[in-house]
Order: C-alpha cells, then structure tokens, then sequence
C-alpha cells in the first residue's frame, strides 16, 4: 500500500497532547492496510520517511531513536531526540493503523523497526541509540 503524506507543524493531527510536539514538523498518513505483508511495507515506508531526514534531525544533543507504538490509539511515532527523551528533533513521522484497531501488534512493531534498523545503512551513519516503547517514554527498550 502507499501511503499519502502529509505535514503539519507544532501539532500532531493523532496526539494533541503530545508533550514533545513544540517545534516539530510531523509528517503523518493513515494505514489502511490489514495483513501482516501489507503492515510490515507500511511500517518500513515509516521508516524509511523517518531515515531520509536523519542528516538534518541529529544534533551533538541527539542520543535515541525513538520507535513508539501506541496499542490504544493504533499510532506508529518515531523521532530523534535528546538523552532525557524530552526534545525530539524537527522532523517528526506518524502513521495511524486504522483498521488494526483493538489488535496487539507491540511484538511485530518492535520486530520489523528492529529488523528495518538493523540492515539500514543510513542508519548506520549516526550513533544513535534504536529504543521502542508501546507505553511510555521512561519503559523503552533497546531494539
């Protein structure tokens, strides 16, 4: 499936009460898309989004990469940001899951951004450190 991006600035259009959001740009589709091949495509299109602006979201202060998953709202986020996981970096990609509503999808989630990462080349160029949550920011785990 392919996904339709759009941006949005200092607000994200699935959390406005994100508390990170202040000066971000946060680039957002939808997901149709059912079957675990059609999910997995979806979550590497977040992926790679996410990759192609590396090179202008890491600063000296950027340490993580954040892979969250919210299970309640169906919203994959990912983001760079600082070593207290409170400033994350300008260019901010969600994607809401909206026909996988109600399903536990945290293990495939944390598996396929693991497998993503751990074969992405641009990744490879930053030191930063691959985390996901599917709670909060103070539960991640290293992917």
């Amino acid at each position: 499936m392919s996904l339709n991006w759009n941006t949005r600035e200092h607000n994200n259009p699935f959390d406005p009460d994100d508390a990170a959001q202040a000066g971000c740009c946060f680039h957002y589709a939808e997901s149709q898309a059912v079957d675990d091949a059609a999910l997995k495509q979806d979550v590497e299109a977040c992926l790679a989004l996410s990759m192609s602006q590396l090179n202008a979201n890491v600063k000296n202060e950027s340490l993580f990469y954040m892979v969250e998953w919210q299970p309640e709202t169906a919203v994959l986020r990912l983001s760079v940001t600082d070593g207290q996981k409170a400033n994350d970096a300008r260019d901010v990609v969600c994607c809401r899951f909206v026909a996988v509503g109600g399903q536990d999808l945290s293990d495939r989630m944390s598996f396929w951004a693991k497998d993503y990462l751990s074969t992405c080349t641009g990744f490879m160029d930053f030191s930063l450190v691959a985390l996901f949550t599917d709670s909060t920011r103070a539960r991640t785990q290293i992917l």
